[in-house]
């Protein structure tokens, strides 16, 4: 289905006139007169320097007197002329341009599914007989430049058929292009090179097929761990590490709007629902300068914009949790809602496993759509999450409880065949919530002591950013933007009571710190050739926090030279500047984290970092990644040993040092695609780096995750249409972590000690003034699921039930480690912690109608 609307054209030149030739054979003198005696055109010209007894042949048929004249003086050394309705022919040292005749025009709109009218990102439109192409953006919105008159156009996306297109251009022209999810027909085949040979982005994306990887649960987020130098860190709020980087380092964009937590579980699972999401990129060695705020990487998250057509929806039942979604028109073409839920269930099961852990968590996501007119679409959405966590060991009783809430006012204007624009505005907000029980017993048993120490910290940001894209032509892209923030975070706020307090207002409130950004973008995309992609581009932006102010200029480049049809290479070199730092409390417990703003004492992160890739891809479906890279970080952030975070709020900067960084590394993947296999194989190589003036004298040392090699393989076979088998697994060489040199008792107000001689049995504060490293084991693990695809009762209803276990051969830890000691036992352990899954097998059932 395709839907065309004639642009307004531009003002007709003197060659966009229609004519029609007498005649079809003769020479240039005949063809001269016969437009100056059948047009409103006068041609005047000299024998002298123009062979007029030249016999011409056309060809095709040419409607304009720029069409004629193309073939008529094609290869005549001679300048043109346009003035009083007239064309002056003069004489000239070489032939005129190939399509100096010739009027280009714009082809622009949106591409979008046949079956949902959901707009489709990253869409190809490739001209063959011009050899050009173009890709449509987050929003579907795509344009090219072509020549006047007929033109054929191939439009392809992963998982559609792809279309051919015939359009005869007279002017620019607004083209919705819908496309169909592939069938048993036989796809139409291409022949010449796609644009996606020229240029690949290089940025990781993944779709909402996933991986069951977690319990049943098809985690787009987790598939991202099967990336070489991205590593996933179990015991860490939102544990994903980016090269060398730390957490707080990713950027999670929801639909454009910052996210501080995307995870669940400790970072076990995503926050975003597979069957709510549209699309996700992970950007982490090319940069492009409308992103900013991290040093490591980007995530960028896009989610369904709701069907158009008809109502559907998708449930799914597994062992940790169920979920469903439901899209549909609220009218036909011009609005539509989208509307995702899921609850976690797994309480029960972890109680008959006598675990220690109750976990309860949920994800409520609503997308409201509007079209008003062709030009303009209005998006709302809205979302919250919230997660509870209760882990109970022998002489304590912890709970967590954080959440996430946020709403977007997204504005999408086509303005005209070569420029689209994106404005916005956004809430984002965070709570974090920590209870710490004590129960202290002397050695006879009695119980001692009873207090719980809670901590609470938040953050509110909000931000508007608009982003324009204009296309002068389609070697040349111009991406210009701006974004101002205000943010306001509570970052230590406490409560020291009997029991656990949930109430924000219940907390002994630290004052607010607040800070603004302003920050523009620009960047060019230009395509030098076919072989040559540049994108250089610059970030500019203004932080004000009080009497601290501080202007960062953050240029950016990406480079790309295709050797020929299947080899490239890439180059990239990224600034970036981060203002927010999260600290961690060391003496507190799991996800004891605090987000606090860049100061005069606490200067701005800053990360360089140089990338050289290389990519190949052949006709059987194998393609292979190389990257080298070197990252320096400077201003990084290490907690001060031997001080409490949460307990010494007056001078909360002295608790926070602040040091150097370097991260490098070899990354390599390897996959291949077949109707029936995936296979995927994925080595890193890293070292990674930290440097502080009072730890380790000065000397740098490897930081606590510095794993020096990760091995993540995958593999899915599809039997026939019915069944399939997935396995993963991975291997990484252990973490850092440091014995102490120092052991004592804990004193201060943290455990509400009265009398420290009277509990034999309490807690230790361990304090390490050298970095002796130590490493872990390394970690392993399998996990294996077996799927079977149906129709229930041969309806429209389509099912999958899916059967696994996770961690199939019992791993014992899972990088998770404490110290363990006592006064009375004059011991001191390395032991594992938080394990919350070892072999355990699931099963999940998902319904789509």
């Amino acid at each position: 289905m395709i839907s065309i609307q004639l642009t307004q054209a531009q003002r007709v030149s003197l060659f966009s006139r229609p004519y029609t030739p007498t005649f079809y054979k003769g020479s240039i003198r005949s063809f001269l007169d016969d437009i100056n005696q059948h047009s409103p055109t006068i041609i005047e010209y000299s024998a002298n320097f123009l062979d007029t007894g030249k016999v011409i042949t056309l060809t095709g048929s040419p409607e304009t007197i720029g069409a004629v004249l193309h073939q008529v003086l094609e290869g005549q050394k001679i300048n043109l002329v346009e003035k009083n309705n007239k064309v002056i022919i003069t004489p000239a040292t070489a032939p005129l341009p190939e399509d100096f005749f010739i009027s280009w025009y714009s082809v622009y709109g949106i591409i979008k599914e046949d079956v949902s009218g959901e707009p489709l990102v990253d869409a190809t439109i490739w001209q063959p007989a011009q050899q050009r192409g173009s890709y449509s953006n987050n929003h579907g919105y795509f344009t090219i430049k072509l020549p006047e008159g007929k033109n054929e156009l191939y439009l392809s996306y992963a998982g559609y058929e792809t279309r051919r297109i015939e359009v005869n251009l007279k002017g620019n022209t607004r083209m919705d292009v819908f496309m169909t999810p592939k069938t048993d027909i036989q796809e139409v085949t291409v022949t010449t090179t796609p644009p996606a040979a020229e240029v690949e982005e290089n940025k990781a994306s993944k779709n909402a097929a996933g991986y069951d990887i977690i319990l049943g649960e098809s985690d787009v987020l987790r598939s991202f761990y099967l990336d070489p130098g991205v590593k996933n860190i179990p015991e860490i709020t939102y544990g994903m590490l980016v090269r060398g980087g730390s957490p707080d380092q990713n950027v999670f964009l929801l639909d454009g709007n910052p996210i501080f937590n995307p995870t669940h579980l400790l970072g076990t699972l995503s926050i975003v629902n597979k069957t709510s999401l549209k699309s996700m990129y992970l950007y982490k060695k090319n940069f492009p300068a409308r992103y900013g705020g991290g040093l490591s990487s980007v995530i960028d998250v896009m989610t369904k914009d709701g069907n158009m057509q008809k109502w559907q929806g998708e449930a799914n039942a597994g062992l940790l949790a169920g979920s469903f979604t439901v899209e549909g028109p609220i009218k036909k073409d011009r609005s539509s809602i989208m509307v995702s839920f899921r609850q976690s269930w797994i309480n029960p099961i972890l109680r008959a496993l006598k675990s220690g852990i109750d976990v309860d968590f949920y994800d409520l996501h609503v997308k409201f759509t509007q079209w008003v007119g062709k030009k303009d679409k209005i998006m709302i959405n809205a979302y919250a999450g919230h997660d509870a966590l209760q882990l109970h060991q022998n002489y304590s009783n912890n709970q967590q409880r954080w959440g996430n809430k946020a709403a977007t006012l997204n504005w999408n204007r086509l303005l005209s065949a070569r420029a689209f624009i994106n404005s916005s505005f956004n809430i984002s907000n965070y709570d974090n919530l920590a209870g710490f029980r004590y129960n202290l017993y002397d050695s006879s048993g009695r119980l001692v002591q009873n207090r719980v120490y809670n901590t609470y910290s938040s953050i509110k940001q909000y931000t508007g950013r608009t982003a324009l894209e204009i296309s002068p032509n389609n070697d040349i892209k111009i991406n210009v933007g701006a974004k101002y923030s205000y943010t306001r975070i509570r970052p230590f706020d406490t409560n020291v009571s009997p029991d656990f307090a949930d109430r924000p207002g219940d907390f002994n409130a630290f004052p607010p710190l607040t800070f603004s950004e302003l920050a523009f973008f620009y960047e060019n995309e230009f395509r030098l050739s076919k072989k040559v992609f540049l994108r250089p581009g610059v970030r500019l932006s203004f932080y004000d926090n009080h009497d601290y102010k501080n202007t960062s200029w953050q240029p950016r480049l990406y480079a790309v030279y295709r050797f020929d049809q299947h080899n490239q290479l890439d180059a990239s070199y990224n600034h970036m500047t981060q203002y927010l730092h999260m600290v961690t409390n060391p003496y507190m417990g799991i996800n004891s984290d605090a987000w606090v703003p860049s100061t005069a004492e606490l200067n701005p992160e800053q990360s360089d970092m140089f990338n050289l890739g290389y990519s190949h891809r052949n006709n059987k479906k194998v393609s292979f990644y190389a990257d080298v890279y070197y990252k320096q970080m400077t201003d990084v952030t290490n907690y001060a040993e031997g001080q409490n975070l949460f307990l010494n709020t007056a001078d909360w900067g002295q608790s926070v040092k602040l040091g150097k960084g370097w991260a490098y590394g070899l990354e390599t993947k390897a996959e291949h695609i077949t109707d029936k296999w995936y296979l995927h194989l994925s080595y890193t190589l890293s070292w990674n780096w930290r440097k502080f003036a009072d730890l380790n004298n000065g000397v740098k040392f490897p930081f606590k995750y510095d794993r020096r090699h990760e091995i993540n393989a995958a593999a899915t076979f599809k039997f026939n249409k019915h069944w399939s088998t997935s396995a993963f697994w991975m291997f990484a060489t252990g973490d850092v972590y440091t014995l102490p040199n120092q052991v004592y008792p804990d004193f201060d107000d943290a455990q509400q000690i009265s009398d420290p001689l009277a509990p034999r049995e309490y807690r230790l504060i361990y304090h390490s003034s050298n970095a002796k490293m130590y490493r872990t084991l390394p970690y392993h693990r399998l996990d294996m699921s077996v799927s079977n695809y149906h129709s229930l009762g041969g309806g429209p209803l389509q099912s999958r039930l899916t059967v696994g276990v996770y961690n199939i051969y019992g791993s014992p830890s899972q990088y998770v480690y404490d110290l363990e000691g006592t006064l009375g036992k004059r011991s001191l352990v390395v032991t594992t912690k938080y394990q919350f899954f070892k072999i355990t097998p699931y099963i999940s059932y998902t319904v789509t109608f």
